[in-house]
């Protein structure tokens, strides 16, 4: 069950939370804390009322003015002073007008009153706590942003802008049609009175006494002639108010209730301002919600009910005080919150207003417009927040439609008696769920961000649900995030940090290869609203390069050959969260490599998109595999015959700081030379260099990159004891003295360097004997140029015993 008041409730929180803490500030600077505690408690009520009131009733942030003990004479002087005027103008936006003559405004959360020259509008700003309030002048097009005040600002059907000066007893009148005219002020310094709205220049107030149950309202004019402050008659001795708005600016319209819980009903009063007096009455019945209510010269319309048995809307005739039959125009459910508005035969409601903030749809989100004549029903908007009548008998609605979007809408009878909507000044937002901006990097380089990238989508509302999609264009794989924003507040910010990992066709997590991407944003607003929404774009990622990475992910990939010769492919992972750097997928090459003695990854030699291998055949023909990028090999090309007489080839280690990887060879007699490579793959080695003799004491070579932060890469030489040395590049084809690792490295079969698989940013080693295999990540120290093993699922103990090369 949709539960319409508890959310209409929930998503001001936050307002009362403000009004709270500007009601403790203000009533700080009373004379007793007695007063404070109760402004406090009046303010956070009135601010938990006014969002769901029609805006011309009270529009207050916080109101600090309280309620205390029954009044028996006039209280206050109306003074019209002479003070140092306070200025009426903030900001000023120069005029702005938007297609088709609509003016442009900022963003406006409800209107709150209309007069002659223009419109007071109110934007509810919940991350900074506070409420701006604007004057728009339709004539100009200019808005002007109002000073911020602690009680916000009323108007009354007139061009008369009212608010109470901050920390003061002194209330200002501004002339919104001369906004940089000097305002005239009233003084009301009784704190029992709390101050509730305006109708053109007269300010009303309210009282309630606890103690002797009494209530009162009055009216306090401009000026300081007698009669200025005026007692309203004819209410009824036990009246508490609860709201009240211009009719014109000669009457105004109140609601009230008497009695207490379980005898409490509900009241509306017709007040003519010439004679503080109530002119016309009707008893609504019993209501124990503050629900909304509007009149017009010849009518009175109303929401009655209650929240179990469901709310109505009625209206009746004016005249015979209450005597007139009410009729019932509506079934409005559990809509207790509903906006009325009357113009002309029509009656004018948004059962849900604030639609725009609700988690789920509902039919009865329109603003419509019904005929108390023939029940004829009209739509007017697709959603609204706030209507208020203007001077000339119109309204202006803030709402939206799909097909003008956001901003103030006025609804006027046409030629045919009809209402129809016309967007008189527009936000600029839609109404439908929209894109409204995106950070989203032209190239994510994911190996400098610890593997991960930021990206982020902000749709025009926060109440929505859907997915965003990333896919890599080459490959298909994809990875898809969703969203559901099912909560009363949000920036409407999809934000993402995408861990840099798209699962493969067995559903593990690898790392995502570089290349172009594509995402897809799919969005559906939770309030049904207007359509889904759907946008994509492009970018990059970009990948370091690894000597072992044969599929442009940046993570290394293990090459083994198992006995039949077929050669297979294990993409390694390691992730902020993984313990294991484990094998994401193990895929099959293909067969036919039995046929090679020989086979070693070397790195990219051939200047083309990822790394290579050499395999040398058993006449001692060495052949060129180019690594495509793809996890593939393009077709071999042959480098040259002669090498049948090297008893070991390692390659993958830059030995001469040109950027390339090269080659080193020890031949049958223990000579070691050096194969500079050129880049080119059809002649990818230079002329070799004999590097030095006494070689053939060492059963396993491993180029392994630059593991120690020297001039250049490194070698690893296991003698037949099984210590293994370090030899460090010293730029220029050469090595340093060798250093000791240590001992027992005999019981491994393979060393492979593939550069780093830890994601650490230095060089690691993969061990694989019998038992299995074990990752030794490197810290870059010469001195111990290894952390202890870690042992790794890559390959497992049966693995091993089925590959016979591992490279």
């Amino acid at each position: 069950m949709f539960h319409d008041r508890a959310i209409a409730r929930r998503r001001f929180t936050e307002a009362e939370a403000e009004a709270e803490a500007e009601a403790n500030a203000e009533a700080n600077a009373s004379a007793t804390a007695e007063v404070a505690a109760h402004a406090a408690d009046t303010a956070r009520a009135a601010v938990t009322r006014a969002p769901r009131r029609r805006l011309a009733a009270a529009v207050t942030a916080v109101l600090a003015v309280t309620a205390g003990t029954a009044l028996t004479a006039a209280p206050a002087t109306a003074v019209a002073t002479t003070a140092a005027p306070t200025a009426a103008v903030a900001t000023t936006a120069a005029p702005a007008k938007a297609r088709d003559g609509v003016i442009s405004i900022p963003r406006t959360s409800r209107i709150v009153g209309a007069g002659q020259s223009g419109f007071l509008s109110a934007d509810i700003l919940t991350g900074q706590q506070k409420t701006v309030f604007r004057w728009t002048n339709t004539a100009t097009g200019v808005t002007t942003d109002l000073p911020d005040r602690y009680n916000g600002y009323h108007v009354g059907g007139s061009d008369t802008v009212a608010t109470r000066e901050n920390a003061t007893s002194r209330y200002a009148l501004h002339d919104m049609s001369s906004p940089g005219s000097s305002p005239k002020f009233i003084e009301q310094t009784d704190s029992r009175l709390l101050w509730r709205g305006i109708v053109g220049r007269t300010l009303a107030f309210s009282s309630w006494d606890e103690a002797t149950q009494k209530g009162q309202l009055r009216l306090i004019g401009e000026g300081n002639q007698v009669g200025s402050d005026r007692q309203v008659t004819g209410l009824p001795a036990d009246f508490r108010f609860q709201t009240m708005e211009p009719v014109s600016t000669t009457q105004m319209l109140v609601r009230y209730f008497v009695g207490g819980p379980g005898t409490k009903s509900s009241h509306l009063a017709v007040v003519d301002l010439a004679t503080a007096s109530v002119i016309e009455h009707r008893e609504l019945g019993k209501a124990p919600s503050d629900v909304d209510a509007a009149a017009s010269g010849n009518r009175l319309a109303w929401v009655v009910g209650t929240p179990v048995g469901g709310y109505e809307l009625k209206y009746a005739d004016r005249g015979g005080n209450g005597s007139t039959p009410a009729v019932t125009l509506a079934n409005l459910g559990n809509a207790g919150d509903a906006h009325v508005s009357l113009l002309g035969d029509w009656v004018a409601y948004a059962p849900l207003p604030y639609a725009q903030n609700y988690t789920s749809p509902s039919e009865r989100f329109a603003f419509n417009a019904v005929n108390v004549v023939d029940k004829t029903t009209v739509k007017l908007l697709d959603h609204a927040t706030s209507a208020v009548s203007t001077p000339d008998g119109a309204l202006l609605v803030r709402g939206g439609t799909l097909a003008r979007g956001e901003g103030i809408y006025r609804i006027a009878l046409g030629t045919n008696g009809a209402p129809s909507a016309t967007l008189i000044a527009s936000t600029g937002e839609s109404t439908a769920l929209t894109l409204v901006g995106k950070d989203v990097p032209q190239v994510a380089e994911l190996d400098k961000n610890g593997g991960a990238a930021t990206l982020s989508w902000t749709l025009s509302r926060y109440n929505a649900k859907g997915s965003v999609t990333l896919r890599h264009v080459r490959t298909g794989q994809s990875k898809q995030f969703t969203f559901d924003f099912n909560t009363p507040h949000g920036t409407g910010a999809v934000t993402f940090r995408w861990d840099g990992l798209l699962p493969n066709a067995q559903g593990y997590g690898a790392l995502a290869p570089g290349g172009d991407y594509t995402w897809e944003l799919d969005a559906t607003p939770l309030n049904g609203i207007g359509p889904s929404l759907k946008e994509s774009g492009t970018f990059k990622v970009v990948r370091a390069t690894n000597m072992h990475d044969y599929t442009d992910n940046g993570s290394p990939d293990l090459l083994a050959r198992d006995a039949s010769g077929v050669l297979w492919r294990d993409d390694t992972v390691k992730t902020p969260l993984s313990s294991d750097t484990y094998s994401a997928e193990r895929v099959r090459i293909g067969g036919g490599w039995q046929v090679f003695n020989q086979l070693e990854a070397v790195g990219d030699i051939a200047g083309g998109a990822a790394a290579d291998l050499v395999a040398r055949d058993a006449s001692g023909v060495l052949w060129l595999y180019e690594g495509k990028g793809d996890g593939n090999f393009a077709a071999r090309t042959k480098i040259g015959g002669g090498w049948g007489g090297y008893s070991r080839l390692t390659g993958g280690s830059d030995l001469d700081g040109d950027g390339r990887s090269d080659l080193l060879a020890t031949d049958t007699a223990g000579t070691l030379w050096f194969y500079k490579s050129t880049g080119n793959a059809s002649t990818p080695f230079a002329a070799r260099v004999k590097l030095g003799g006494g070689w053939g004491i060492y059963n396993q070579l491993t180029a392994v990159g630059n593991i120690t932060a020297s001039a250049a890469g490194d070698l690893l030489a296991r003698d037949t004891s099984g210590v293994l040395w370090l030899y460090e590049g010293k730029g220029d084809g050469n090595f340093a003295t060798r250093t000791k690792i240590g001992g027992g490295w005999g019981a491994f079969t393979h060393l492979v360097g593939v550069g780093d698989a830890n994601r650490d940013g230095r060089g690691d080693l993969y061990a694989v004997g019998p038992g299995g295999s074990k990752l030794y990540a490197g810290t870059g120290d010469a001195a111990t140029p290894f952390k202890p093993p870690v042992t790794s699922s890559v390959y497992s103990d049966l693995d091993a015993a089925g590959f016979n090369t591992v490279f």
